[in-house]
């Protein structure tokens, strides 16, 4: 829980107000960073949390030819309850941007096709902020000259009206195959309606966290059914069984092979193939759960929508545990609750907290995962911590590593926060900070540059610049970075703008000395343990190079995807060239139970638990048979409230993520279906890795 709650510090810091976003796409097959592909959507934002309205509403033909984007652009006067039909024509040189047959606008320049689906009526989740308004599609048709590539209808919802709210679109996608130089176009019908008066569809959530809108075999009723519940769960786990010859780290017993033991976890590379190796010096790959065991998080908020709820429980006795003031660092004195809380309370009795812990120990043990991630921990279970450096000040985006008094403070925080642990073996690994938030970007390298000339970390930056871009020339530099100048000293009284190859290269020195000075730092304060970078993301940072860079400064390359399938090749291909082990952090494949009960759609989602199970195999057995990587950790223990976990305050039905993601819902039970795939996934992970040492003997 410590983790937990120094991350959410973290993030609290970090977060700070934005325009609200919110975005419908009705077609589009593109990749942004590649400028390539096209999109037809619409876009909207708001001063603040929003919502956002109708009269800013604006439908955007994109189009990207490989070099650049181009744009057309239709807004306002949108009429409620009218049948639109928009309709984009694009070829490679070209592109038109029609509504109900009138042209409304023009691209001067064509597009070159992406790979990939044709994703259409998507409401992509980091754009789907509150708007006083609701799209609905009812078709897609993309065709070309040769006849139709796609048609198809978008599939209403089934449940009533209420619970749709919740979740206002199923994201579709088709198989769109288009050559270079083809000609295309892309028609859609739509249909935008006024949000309703959610008050009168009120009370929304039961007293369980339920939709009260929904049904479904197996929703908790009464306070019996959650009763019953722990008996039903005793009976199943007499198949569950904890697997044997595995160590109390996850470590393979019977791999008839053993590295000498060292207490902590470590990794070595055998037979071109790397392995975790557990304390007790048994070879492991790692399947892992992240946000354990999440009895008071995550939390929705509460504030101004109480009427969303059939009943909340009270703010004073037993279940005050459930109730928490100022999350993500707010100080409006906002209130949220954790509805999973006053479920284990009413499910297990005075000793709930207790009890669920050792419920979820006891279950990973069962479903053979190996330990825990990120994000909590529960006794006897590895974990890998996530270590912050929020009581430092940033010069821009991180601490200027560059002060000496700021990297004195810097490695006493992380002393503070390794040494409780320093000696704990179910520590499989340190990290810090999380995914973008650890990204150096070139952005911040610009404001560094804008700071006053006593700023170490600028100093740095143009002395760097100075001596290896231009060898030490400073009238030559000051002319490149547009500024007046004729020696260092008077270099570093300017606010130089460089070209953007000379600001790269001034990013990647800042990043590298960054990283390095965390992984040194660390690994003075704790030689033993492993560390596991900032769980960079591919795709999401300035480019590849942020891979490269920090690379050398991780004994394994901690990293997240989400993603439908295991590996991409851009990925793949600096796994190869850095050569280091990898170590997936996050990787999720939630369920929307076809818009049934009220979560929304992430984009890895998938229909039900069966299918979600599949998945998770299949993730598994893919990332067993990668000679680079050591372990994969599922995201997350527990489903999240329906009405978000927040940040957020107001009337909105949702603030933050609100997905299934769990393994456990929010009565705390098992998802039968999924865990028993998981477990079968689990078992055979270890076997299939000797398969991948194989393969690259053969090779």
């Amino acid at each position: 829980m410590r983790h937990l709650l120094a991350c959410a510090a973290l993030a609290a810091l970090l977060l700070r107000p934005a325009a609200a976003d919110h975005r419908f796409y009705l077609a589009g097959q593109h990749d942004f960073e590649a400028k390539r592909g096209f999109y037809l959507n619409f876009e909207n934002a708001a001063e603040g949390p929003g919502p956002c309205r109708l009269t800013s509403l604006r439908m955007i033909l994109g189009g990207g030819d490989g070099k650049q984007w181009r744009f057309a652009e239709r807004r306002g006067d949108w009429q409620v309850e009218h049948t639109y039909r928009a309709r984009a024509e694009l070829t490679s040189t070209t592109g038109r941007l029609l509504l109900d047959g009138i042209e409304v606008g023009r691209i001067d320049g064509g597009y070159v096709p992406a790979r990939g689906p044709l994703t259409y009526s998507d409401v992509p989740g980091w754009a789907s902020d509150p708007a006083d308004y609701a799209i609905q599609q009812t078709s897609v048709w993309v065709s070309g000259p040769a006849g139709n590539l796609v048609r198809a209808t978008v599939p209403a919802s089934d449940g009533p009206p209420a619970l749709a709210l919740f979740a206002p679109q199923q994201p579709q996608s088709a198989k769109l195959n288009l050559s270079p130089g083809q000609a295309i176009i892309i028609e859609a019908e739509f249909r935008i309606s006024r949000y309703p008066e959610v008050r009168s569809l009120a009370p929304f959530i039961d007293a369980y966290g339920q939709s009260i809108h929904s049904r479904w075999p197996g929703k908790v009723k009464s306070d019996a059914d959650l009763k019953r519940a722990t008996a039903d769960e005793a009976r199943m786990a007499r198949r569950w069984t904890p697997p044997t010859g595995i160590d109390r780290f996850g470590g393979w017993k019977q791999a008839g092979w053993k590295e000498k033991p060292t207490g902590y976890f470590r990794v070595t590379q055998r037979n071109g193939v790397w392995w975790l190796v557990s304390p007790e010096g048994n070879p492991c790959f790692y399947t892992g759960m992240n946000s354990l065991c999440g009895l008071v998080w995550e939390r929705t908020p509460v504030d101004g929508r109480e009427w969303l709820y059939q009943w909340l429980p009270p703010r004073t006795g037993a279940t005050a545990a459930a109730w928490f003031m100022n999350d993500w660092g707010s100080t409006d004195g906002g209130n949220t609750v954790a509805i999973q809380a006053s479920n284990m309370l009413r499910k297990y009795g005075a000793d709930w907290q207790k009890v669920a812990t050792a419920a979820t120990s006891r279950r990973l043990r069962q479903w053979a995962f190996a330990g825990g991630g990120k994000w909590g921990a529960v006794p006897e279970l590895p974990c890998t911590p996530v270590l912050a450096h929020y009581d430092i000040p940033n010069v821009a985006r991180h601490p200027d590593i560059f002060d000496a008094d700021i990297r004195a403070r810097f490695r006493e925080t992380l002393r503070k926060q390794i040494e409780p642990q320093r000696r704990d073996p179910m520590v499989l690994g340190w990290s810090l900070g999380n995914e973008y938030d650890e990204i150096v970007t070139k952005a911040e390298i610009q404001d560094i540059l804008r700071k006053p000339s006593a700023t170490p970390a600028k100093r740095e930056m143009i002395r760097f610049g100075l001596a290896t871009l231009y060898a030490g020339d400073a009238a030559r530099a000051a002319t490149a970075w547009r500024v007046t100048a004729d020696t260092s000293d008077s270099l570093m009284e300017t606010d130089p703008t460089p070209p953007a190859a000379d600001l790269e290269r001034m990013r990647l020195h800042y990043a590298e000395a960054y990283y390095k000075f965390i992984y040194t730092t660390v690994k003075e304060i704790d030689p033993d343990h492993l560390y596991l970078g900032f769980w960079i993301v591919p795709g999401w940072w300035e480019n590849a190079d942020d891979w490269r860079v920090s690379a050398p400064y991780c004994d394994v390359i901690g990293y997240d995807r989400y993603a439908l399938d295991y590996m991409d090749a851009q990925t793949a291909a600096l796994v190869k060239e850095t050569r280091k082990p990898i170590l997936c952090g996050e990787f999720s494949f939630p369920p929307t139970y076809r818009g049934t009960r009220g979560f929304g759609v992430y984009p890895t989602h998938v229909a039900d638990e069966v299918e979600s199970g599949d998945a998770y195999a299949r993730w598994i057995r893919a990332a067993a048979a990668d000679p680079y990587c050591v372990g994969g950790i599922w995201f997350q223990y527990r489903d999240q409230p329906l009405t978000g976990r927040g940040p957020g305050k107001g009337t909105a039905l949702v603030y933050g993520e609100h997905y299934a993601f769990g393994v456990v819902d929010l009565c705390d039970r098992p998802k039968v279906t999924l865990v028993e795939r998981m477990r079968q996934a689990n078992l055979a992970a270890q076997k299939l890795r000797p398969r991948a040492a194989a393969r690259v003997k053969a090779k």
